[in-house]
């Protein structure tokens, strides 16, 4: 079968053969969605740009191959990855796009995976159809005059294949040969928030760039304040004169909206970065690829505990440029009873908190004011041998690292059930019942049973989780 057959004779091939109504709307938003889902690979990704029914993607690996193992690897990975989300995919690797196109299309060999790198463009380009260069029905006319392959048409004059075939044909072929420039137009993030600035003369010192960056986040956080919100990530991309792009990212703890705290974060980054300018910058973007909501403030005369956030913010957004996002954590406060899971770490400034929170976010008082809990609670429960007077009372007596403390007083229990909409609670799904001991020594620790006596265990096991 083939592109542009009658229905009818396509089903005298295949009788089981599935029609489908033809959306070649439809068919290129799949096919965007699908060029973006392939920017793992590289940044630089584009769906053809020919008629619709064009099922291709375009990927510029340049300087990217080597982050997976080689071009073989890359390619072999991405094709298993494609037909992963179940479509059939072939692909080539070659150093001109119109190359590429024609053999990932028109192989006169390949491997058993699908795939095939041309390392000799003129040897590959002899073998290839005239299909493969992208000419439409150019090729048909070709075939009558019995030239069927590149290798043919390469050694013909140009101007007389230039009048008879018409000059698409020529340029084609020259920028599968690589000495007609053919540039990759890859899609852009969609990203509502963007500032761009353009210069008449190129920028050829750091401190320009510098300054340019801050007039740039005046204009994107402008942008940004009259939309009530704030930057979490933002892209800083430096066009050089000969085409060539650097990226820097950066992320912040907290939705800001602050030109210069963007601008310092960045001055950083360009100081660590060791960017090669060329010959020169003549744009510079920035895109927030990621907002918060942000609402305006009225500073108040005595102190404002919104300000201490955001120095706090400030200063976890400069140590994460410094020292990565990775490492720089702070304590936050997660939605579980279980003392253990109730606390972790964080790489935002005001992580959310749990449901039993003091105060909530807006300042109202929540619903159950926070458990009582011990000065120290241990990260993981120790087990300890316990005495009580009955299956389901407090311990008069207990034994914890080779010590033994007499009880002189408890409190609770304080039952707390498990979690069993959790899969780490599936290991341990017994019900912990909690007692606030102090011995007769004055120390106090904070024990619990693990297990009810009689429906979950004859035997319950007792563990030390605090003390105070």
């Amino acid at each position: 079968m083939r592109r542009g057959q009658a229905l009818a004779d396509a089903k005298a091939l295949e009788p089981g053969l599935r029609i489908a109504p033809f959306a070649p709307d439809a068919d290129r938003r799949l096919l965007g969605a699908f060029a973006r889902w392939c920017g793992r690979w590289s940044p630089w990704t584009a769906p053809d740009p020919g008629e619709p029914g064009e099922d291709g993607v375009m990927v510029d690996i340049t300087g990217c191959a080597h982050l997976f193992g080689g071009e073989d690897a890359l390619i072999t990975a991405a094709l298993q990855a494609v037909r992963g989300q179940g479509l059939s995919a072939h692909g080539a690797i070659a150093p001109t796009i119109g190359l590429a196109w024609g053999l990932a299309r028109f192989p006169a060999r390949r491997s058993p995976s699908g795939w095939l790198i041309a390392h000799d463009v003129s040897a590959s380009l002899h073998a290839l159809p005239v299909e493969g260069l992208r000419i439409g029905d150019t090729a048909a006319r070709l075939r009558r005059f019995g030239l069927k392959r590149v290798g043919d048409i390469a050694g013909l004059p140009r101007a007389n294949l230039a009048r008879r075939f018409g000059p698409d044909l020529v340029r084609r072929l020259d920028q599968a040969r690589g000495q007609d420039d053919e540039s990759l137009n890859p899609l852009q993030p969609k990203t509502p928030f963007r500032a761009r600035m353009r210069f008449a003369e190129a920028l050829l010192l750091l401190d320009g760039i510098k300054q340019a960056v801050r007039e740039t986040a005046d204009t994107l956080c402008a942008h940004l304040e009259s939309e009530g919100r704030g930057l979490r990530r933002v892209e800083l991309n430096l066009f050089r004169v000969d085409g060539k792009i650097h990226l820097l990212i950066i992320g912040t703890a907290a939705p800001v909206r602050d030109a210069a705290h963007i601008a310092r974060l960045f001055n950083e980054k360009l100081d660590r970065a060791e960017i090669d300018i060329g010959f020169g910058i003549d744009v510079i973007e920035l895109n927030a690829t990621a907002t918060g909501p942000l609402a305006g403030r009225q500073s108040g005369l005595i102190g404002d505990d919104q300000l201490d956030t955001e120095d706090f913010a400030r200063l976890t957004d400069r140590l994460s440029v410094r020292l990565g996002e990775a490492r720089v954590k702070r304590a936050a406060r997660r939605d579980s009873h279980i003392p253990e899971r109730a606390a972790g770490w964080s790489t935002e400034a005001n992580p959310s908190g749990s449901a039993l929170m003091l105060r909530e976010a807006g300042g109202q008082q929540a619903l159950l004011p926070p458990p009582e809990r011990p000065l120290l609670i241990l990260a993981r429960p120790e087990p300890a041998e316990a005495v009580a007077e009955i299956p389901d009372g407090p311990p008069r007596s207990f034994v914890w690292r080779r010590t033994r403390h007499q009880v002189r007083q408890a409190e609770g229990p304080e039952r707390l059930a498990p979690e069993w909409w959790r899969p780490e609670s599936r290991a341990s799904p017994k019900t912990r019942d909690y007692f606030r001991i102090e011995t007769i020594e004055g120390r106090r620790f904070w024990l619990y049973r693990d297990g009810l006596y009689g429906p979950e265990t004859r035997n319950p096991q007792w563990f030390v989780h605090g003390a105070s």
